[in-house]
């Protein structure tokens, strides 16, 4: 197998390739995912700031019937069901109340979102792997491709500059030819006219 039929070869290994890279649904999935993992990364952390908030407001003795301590406290006590109760409340003044079980449950969340926020970063990072894999890969085959056409200029090229010395020097060898037969020409005797 001669060198450029190899080299071709290996061009188009490298063309394949780079199309198989460009046409995985992998890069598609990852982002989807990037997006699923972030909108649940926001929700989470709301909730932990949420139950900050409630537990701050208990701290600090708000008034429950205050229109945004009432909804502070009611949506705290959906995401408080798993953590309720898990250590006892510490009466610290008459509206002062020092809750646990809620700084424990917003340090639970902020730790899921953190989580969260981890595989954010992994997630970003795959992608931009795999990005980065799909580019190498075309540069790659459109280098190959590039040498190929490069080897065929060069190879036309050469042709041409022989094919235009081979006329040259038909064009000298004719030349030549002409001067010689005119030279004989000129020397023979004409025939006598019958």
């Amino acid at each position: 197998m001669s060198s450029t039929s190899q080299l071709e070869a290996q061009a188009a290994e490298y063309e394949r390739r780079a199309e198989e890279a460009e046409a995985s649904p992998l890069p598609i999935i990852i982002q989807i995912s990037k997006v699923v993992v972030w909108i649940f990364y926001v929700v989470i952390l709301l909730e932990a700031l949420l139950l900050t908030a409630a537990f701050f407001l208990r701290l600090f003795g708000a008034n429950p019937d205050a229109g945004f301590a009432e909804w502070v406290y009611r949506s705290a006590e959906t995401l408080m069901g798993p953590f309720r109760g898990l250590f006892p409340d510490r009466q610290l003044s008459d509206t002062s109340v020092l809750d646990l079980s809620l700084l424990f449950a917003a340090a639970v969340y902020f730790l899921v979102a953190f989580a969260f926020d981890v595989l954010l970063h992994w997630l970003r990072n795959q992608l931009l792997r795999q990005r980065h894999a799909i580019a190498e890969a075309r540069r790659t085959a459109d280098a190959a491709a590039y040498q190929i056409a490069s080897q065929r200029y060069a190879v036309e090229q050469a042709a041409l500059r022989g094919a235009q010395q081979q006329a040259s020097q038909y064009t000298v060898a004719h030349s030549a030819a002409s001067q010689a037969l005119s030279e004989h020409d000129r020397q023979a005797p004409l025939p006598p006219p019958s």
